[in-house]
């Protein structure tokens, strides 16, 4: 009986720490060439259903400052919940053009999720950023 109890416990405290684990606040991905990075960072990972979370996003060109102009837009996905802006415009300004405006290897902005007020406490809302090959997913936990 002993043993049984000690597996039994085993077991729970197993499948408590694979399954619920906490969502991360800060998410990272590249992309496949290496030559881009995406971050997606909030002061905190849990929401009530309703609030608002800032999120900031960075893009890093993992190059450095790239030789010509390149614009891009990051486009964000979401579940449980809404997003603003859906996306952003991004350029990264080259070192051989006159174009001014622009980042010049860290793009740096701000996004809204605002969860569902429908969701539950058993949800989660996920942020997904899609630029080029990349997607990062931010998941934000509902609670009540």
């Amino acid at each position: 009986m002993k043993r049984l109890l000690i597996g039994g416990v085993c077991v729970g405290l197993l499948a408590g720490a694979l399954g619920c684990s906490e969502p991360d606040k800060r998410v990272v991905a590249a992309s496949a060439d290496g030559a881009f990075e995406v971050a997606l960072s909030a002061k905190k990972n849990w929401l009530r259903p309703g609030d608002a979370l800032p999120i900031r996003v960075e893009v890093v060109s993992l190059a450095g400052r790239l030789a010509a102009t390149r614009r891009e837009t990051m486009t964000f996905v979401v579940n449980n919940g809404s997003v603003t802006p859906s996306y952003l415009p991004i350029t990264f300004v080259g070192r051989d053009d006159s174009v001014t405006a622009g980042a010049e290897d860290t793009y740096r902005g701000w996004i809204t999720f605002t969860s569902s007020y429908s969701a539950a406490a058993t949800d989660q809302g996920e942020v997904h950023a899609l630029f080029g090959d990349i997607q990062a997913t931010l998941k934000i936990r509902i609670t009540e």
